[in-house]
This record gives structure tokens, sequence and C-alpha cells, in this order.
């Protein structure tokens, strides 16, 4: 049991530091020595625990999208409207704590190797249906299912347009704006809706709570 305890902490402070290399060295850049100097480990400590270059980077995207999804949760548990649901989706994907330029261009090295990698690939396809499972839960109970898919895939596709805008624009694109163009397509999809306004209100200050910026 103690052998699995400090295997499952060595993957993931490993997984951490290949994360965060590739935030600032990119793909191309990131090796395993610059991941092992950054843990303060040897290269052998780090290929022992995962053996070669592509599978250290697959548990770098596990890593960074477990993150992602205990954001979520945490506000997802306390939601008590479907609208509070949609809304911590939409505030946990543009957390003052993930969404920076340095983040997203550790996303964006990764993912574009997601059409010539089937792991890649898996994973990539389980934050989708994490984040479509998340919202249609909630929208069902506010629309039909087909408008309720509409509205799902138009927030998932939004989200993921942002995110690329953060890792490619010079200088990256804020959180503030990014939940701006957010608000927009929610005014354009629901206009004039009291509700959804005051779930809004009510998760952003309980975003603004745990994390606060």
């Amino acid at each position: 049991m103690k052998r699995n305890k400090l295997w499952r902490l060595r993957t993931e402070e490993y997984s951490k530091a290949a994360f965060e290399t590739l935030s600032e060295e990119g793909l191309s850049g990131t090796t395993v020595e610059k991941v092992a100097k950054r843990a303060g480990v040897s290269k052998t400590n780090v290929l022992h625990y995962f053996g070669n270059k592509a599978r250290l980077l697959e548990m770098a995207l596990r890593y960074g999208n477990a993150d992602l999804a205990r954001e979520v949760s945490a506000l997802l548990i306390r939601s008590n409207t479907p609208w509070e649901r949609v809304y911590s989706v939409i505030e946990a994907n543009f957390s003052r704590q993930f969404f920076t330029p340095k983040i997203a261009h550790a996303w964006l090295s990764l993912l574009a190797e997601i059409p010539y990698n089937p792991s890649y690939q898996r994973i990539q396809t389980a934050i989708h249906q994490r984040m479509r499972s998340n919202l249609m839960h909630a929208l069902e109970q506010l629309a039909d299912r087909e408008r309720a898919e509409e509205v799902a895939l138009a927030i998932s596709v939004m989200i993921d347009g942002l995110w690329l805008r953060c890792g490619l624009h010079e200088g990256g694109i804020g959180r503030e704006t990014a939940l701006q163009q957010m608000e927009l397509l929610m005014e354009s999809l629901f206009p004039n809706s009291p509700e959804r306004l005051a779930a809004k209100a009510r998760i952003d200050e309980i975003q603004s709570i745990l994390n606060p910026g």
C-alpha cells in the first residue's frame, strides 16, 4: 500500500513537471531531461515511472485535465439550479488559476498531436463527453433535448475557441474578455432571462471565494 501511494505521488509530481515544462517550452522543446530537472530528479528516475517521453506527455495531458475537472466539480457541488450548473461549467473553464496563456500553450502543444495519437484522442474525447454530460444534465431541464444538444455544442465550441485564442493570440486573451464573449453567446441563446443572470452572479461570487484573484 505504501509503495502504491509513493508511485501515485511520484507520477503526479512528474506529470505536473511535464505539463509546466510544456507551457514554457512547447512540445518540440520539452524533453525528459528538462522535465527531470524541473522535478529535481534524474532522467532515469522519470523514465522509471513512465518508460518513455510519449507516455510522460500523455500523463501531462491527463494531469491538466484532472485539475480542470476538479475545478468544475467544486462549482457543480455548490450549484442549486440548472442555470447554476451551466455557469459552473463556463466559469470553471475560465478559472483565474487555469485560463492563462502559459497553460493554454501547454494544451495547444498537446492538442496539436491528437490527430496522430490514439491515446490523446481518447483523453480529448473523454473531456468533451464530460463537458457535454455536465451541460446536458442542466440544459435538458431548461429546453427540449434537441435544443439542449444545440446549446451544449455551442457552449463547448465557444470554450474551445477562446482557449485557442488565449494560446495563439500575442499576449493571450484574458479571463474577463473570455467571460464577456461567453455572455454574449448566452444572451443570444437565452435573452432576457433573470434566472440565468441570477445564476451567473451567484456562481461568479462562489468562484471568487474559491479562487480569489
